[in-house]
């Protein structure tokens, strides 16, 4: 995703499919709160979203792309930027002006309470992991190092899901980082609003339910331990479905 917000951009983030038109993301990456949306917005689905662009200007390149679609974000009502912390309501929509063709695989929402379980019973690490995806920064170490818009995927375990200080009644938090900041083990700035694949205990496969969504961190330079916004909680499911 590419937007513009409050005036300022283009900013990156990422998201899922969740049907030709509809794309599941972060509630910071549609709108300064849920009444102040992204002015514009972009979604590309290519494996290298950036691969034919010249550097001769962003917003031209946008509007004419073969595989850039523009559509309207939409924050959640509650999202405030974050000021309602740890409940932030940092989940959003973006309804597209066009279909994407993804080849009729989509990301799917998971039935309310789905993670309910693990706060009673984490069980082996095994049993409780995802997939995390996203086409931000690879890292911040070395200083400077970037490359946005490399798709990273990497397996993370939900760690914690009842209440805390950070995770409030909305975010689950995931090991996925090993401290480094090297795009080794977590994600990254433009990872936001990417998804968390739940992966089947039972097959140890990926499948195509998205517990959470990236939310943020709470350390520097991309290391340490993330938080994500989980989908299996009423404030999302009540908010995405009339979408889809």
């Amino acid at each position: 995703m590419l937007f513009v917000q409050g005036g300022e951009g283009y900013s990156s983030c990422s998201g899922t499919m969740l049907d030709a038109d509809t794309v599941l993301t972060a509630g910071h990456c549609t709108g300064v709160d849920g009444n102040t949306p992204n002015s514009v917005t972009w979604v590309s689905n290519h494996p290298d979203p950036l691969h034919d662009y010249d550097g001769s200007g962003i917003a031209a390149y946008l509007q004419d792309s073969d595989h850039w679609v523009e559509g309207q974000a939409i924050p959640h009502p509650e999202y405030d930027n974050f000021a309602g912390f740890p409940d932030t309501y940092d989940v959003g929509v973006v309804e597209l002006e066009g279909a994407i063709d993804t080849g009729g695989v989509y990301g799917t929402l998971p039935d309310e309470g789905f993670l309910d379980a693990l706060m009673t019973k984490k069980g082996r690490t095994t049993h409780r992991q995802v997939a995390v995806v996203g086409y931000g920064m690879q890292g911040t170490v070395p200083a400077f190092y970037q490359d946005d818009f490399m798709r990273y995927q990497g397996t993370s375990t939900i760690t914690g899901l009842g209440r805390s200080a950070n995770q409030g009644g909305q975010n689950v938090q995931l090991s996925n980082s090993p401290g480094k900041g090297n795009g080794s083990g977590g994600t990254c700035f433009g990872d936001s609003g990417g998804p968390a694949f739940w992966i089947d205990p039972t097959t140890g496969e990926e499948t195509t339910t998205v517990v959470a969504v990236t939310s943020f961190g709470i350390t520097g330079q991309c290391a340490g331990t993330d938080f994500s916004f989980r989908t299996d909680i009423d404030a999302t499911l009540d908010f995405v479905s009339p979408y889809l």
